[in-house]
């Protein structure tokens, strides 16, 4: 620091509160400051120089054994001479060693920050901060790293908000990222090892534009208000063959990082044979708890798509007339404008329609639903233009294709709801299970002799009864842990289903009921010894679930079974007898109802028949959450950032998904921007965004 700054000045002022810097008032040092003793007969020359403003003049042993005057630094221990040579080599020394101690005040206009709850505080340009809130945005935002280089940018910033930004390079950006995520994992593996419930893992395997496969795992658990957390623990490089080996190996080197091997209840996979066979290999490294009953459970969301997809082959030739004709109708603009002209001449506002992806049946479900208001405008524009081209009437769409199209929206509407209620992040999606079964089987069931869709309806059936004529133990104990249901409920849950389908789960119900009790055994001998307090009755909320199937059961039948059964079950598990023999206040026509809420209000009454269901409920039965990364991804790893290295898609993934679980953002079980792509695609958009809003 140059002590000739005009606002050096204010920094050494700050020094005279607490040292004397004028140095004695007199003294026997003539101009060349030897430093005497004063006495009264010789006056001593005042020490003007600025320097003497950080020395002190004592006397000290000289180099030769004299005693003799020294300038001696007031903030480190250095001295020197005073007795020839003038003061430049105290000013030098002073230049180096003032600006460490002495803070020259800020001389700029202090800045003012309001809070949100009205409260004003000054504020000041923190780089570091800075970079490490752009860090973020860049990662929440799929922006490139160089994000912080751009001129624009930097234009924007200075001029519109922060005139003292500093520009941030792509290196220093990525070395913030990297530091950020290391942070953060540290802090997840921490929070994760003062769990007290077990963890569920999701995995799927994604192939990225840039040729690269990624493996993604993904962590559920309860936090400690019990509420369901997600968080994908690593997004890793598959460069090699899924096979069953490297599909564990990948996975077990992501929960070592985490240290919780000994802590996964389940994991949840698609139907790949490769992705079976590795949950052999985790069994023979005896990392499944609970006895093994939870730990593989096949994605629920991906049964459905191979159920709808047997029933969509056995009508594809009708709704490939009408993705022809959609097509058609799009593939030239002259085309579209003279349909738009035909929209409006009927009374329909004119608008676009998006063709469906055979690999997602979801597509082909919201194509129809979105051109079945404009069946006869797109039949009667159709058939006209293949008339006057000389087509075959063959080719032309007739009403049958159309009431082929609604019907199956209408039986698909079943379908595409299970998708979305069991693709859940924020509460059990175990519990609701069966509850979506039982409607599927209602739906099937009904169209089953439909003159257009039996044959559908028969495909589908087949299919259906090939994964879920056994039901899964979990969906079985997601329903008995409600307190509205238990095993009576069960019990006359599958009977409906079976019913439906014929289907005989009678044997099923014993065996569940006894695994039940094996499975509470095991709880209790690991939180037998567990007590808690009671928590304050909980406020209802709702579950999305219709419970008309329920209602119609006869109560007094239900109570006899359910006591009858389970006291024949185990002689031990007396609280888990207790809770299936009580009656609750929890009433079955309840739409507001917080399951997980319920049992931490009861933990004290069942201490441990609570860590089962919360264990139970945390379990999601789809790997949808999972897949949504691979949504992310899709947006990181686009053909424009394709260089990006492994390590780094892992780094830019995980920031943002949990920095979305921090502000519990993870909910979007359907793709918003891919229902825009069928829905909203009016000509006249101002208008069509009203509608939307209305």
């Amino acid at each position: 620091m140059d002590p000739t700054h005009p606002y050096f000045a204010d920094g050494l002022n700050m020094l005279n509160d607490d040292f004397d810097l004028s140095g004695p008032a007199e003294t026997g040092a003539g101009p060349s400051g030897s430093g005497a003793t004063p006495t009264s007969r010789t006056k001593s020359k005042r020490l003007t120089s600025d320097v003497w403003q950080c020395f002190d003049v004592v006397e000290m042993t000289l180099p030769d054994g004299t005693v003799g005057p020294r300038a001696k630094c007031k903030f480190c221990p250095k001295n020197y001479t005073t007795t020839k040579g003038g003061t430049g080599h105290l000013r030098r020394h002073m230049q180096k060693c003032m600006p460490k101690h002495v803070q020259v005040p800020n001389t700029t206009q202090t800045q003012l920050q309001r809070h949100p709850d009205g409260s004003v505080t000054t504020w000041h340009y923190d780089a570091a901060h800075a970079r490490e809130c752009l860090a973020r945005y860049i990662a929440q935002t799929d922006q490139p790293i160089n994000f912080g280089d751009c001129v624009f940018f930097q234009e924007f910033i200075t001029s519109a908000y922060c005139p003292q930004m500093q520009i941030v390079s792509r290196t220093t950006t990525r070395n913030d990222l990297i530091k950020m995520f290391k942070t953060q994992r540290d802090d997840l593996t921490a929070e994760l090892q003062h769990l007290t419930v077990s963890i569920a893992l999701t995995s799927d395997i994604w192939n990225a534009c840039s040729k690269q496969d990624y493996l993604c795992v993904t962590g559920h658990y309860l936090d400690s208000e019990c509420r369901i957390q997600k968080k994908i623990l690593g997004f890793r490089p598959m460069d090699f063959a899924h096979t069953a080996d490297n599909i564990f190996a990948v996975i077990l080197s992501v929960l070592e990082i985490y240290d919780i091997t000994h802590r996964i209840l389940s994991i949840t996979l698609d139907n790949a044979s490769a992705n079976t066979k590795s949950i052999a290999l985790f069994t023979e490294r005896n990392i499944p708890q609970a006895g093994g009953y939870f730990f593989h459970q096949r994605c629920a969301c991906h049964i459905i798509n191979l159920v709808v997809q047997s029933g969509l082959k056995k009508v594809s030739n009708r709704i490939e007339r009408i993705r022809d004709a959609i097509s058609w109708i799009g593939s030239s603009n002259p085309r579209f404008q003279e349909f738009g002209r035909h929209c409006t001449l009927n009374g329909l506002r004119p608008r676009r329609f998006q063709t469906d992806m055979p690999v997602r049946w979801n597509s082909t479900y919201l194509m129809l639903k979105n051109c079945l208001e404009y069946d006869t405008t797109i039949s009667g524009f159709y058939n006209m233009k293949l008339a006057e081209s000389g087509c075959p009437p063959a080719q032309s769409l007739t009403p049958d294709d159309w009431y082929v199209a609604k019907i199956f929206v209408e039986f698909l509407q079943v379908f595409y709801n299970a998708t979305v209620t069991l693709s859940g992040v924020y509460y059990p999606t175990s519990s609701q299970a069966i509850h979506q079964i039982v409607e599927m089987s209602d739906m099937l069931n009904t169209y089953r002799e439909d003159d257009l869709l039996g044959d559908a309806v028969v495909a589908m059936e087949t299919k259906f009864k090939k994964y879920w004529s056994e039901m899964p133990f979990l969906y079985a104990l997601g329903v008995i842990v409600d307190p509205r249901i238990k095993l009576a409920g069960l019990e006359y849950l599958l009977e409906f289903t079976g019913n439906k389908l014929s289907i005989d789960y009678s044997e099923q119900i014993t065996d569940i009921r006894n695994k039940l009790f094996e499975v509470f055994s095991i709880y209790e001998r690991r939180f037998g010894g567990i007590h808690t307090e009671p928590s304050p009755e909980p406020d209802r909320q709702p579950l999305p679930t219709s419970w008309s199937i329920l209602k119609r059961r006869k109560k007094d039948k239900s109570a006899s079974s359910s006591s009858s059964t389970t006291r024949s079950a185990a002689s031990s598990g007396a609280e888990l007898n207790r809770f299936l023999e009580a009656q609750f206040d929890a009433d079955e026509n309840t739409e507001n109802f917080d399951l997980l809420l319920w049992w931490k209000t009861y933990s004290y009454r069942y201490p441990v028949l609570s860590h089962l269901a919360r264990d139970i409920l945390v379990i999601p039965v789809s790997t949808v959450s999972s897949e949504q990364a691979f949504s992310t991804s899709g947006r990181i790893i686009e053909p424009r950032r394709n260089c990006l290295t492994p390590e780094m898609v892992e780094v830019l993934i995980c920031i943002q998904d949990w920095e979305h679980a921090r502000k519990r953002m993870q909910n979007e079980t359907v793709d918003e921007q891919f229902i825009q792509n069928f829905s909203n695609l009016y000509v006249d958009e101002g208008s069509a965004s009203n509608q939307v809003q209305n």
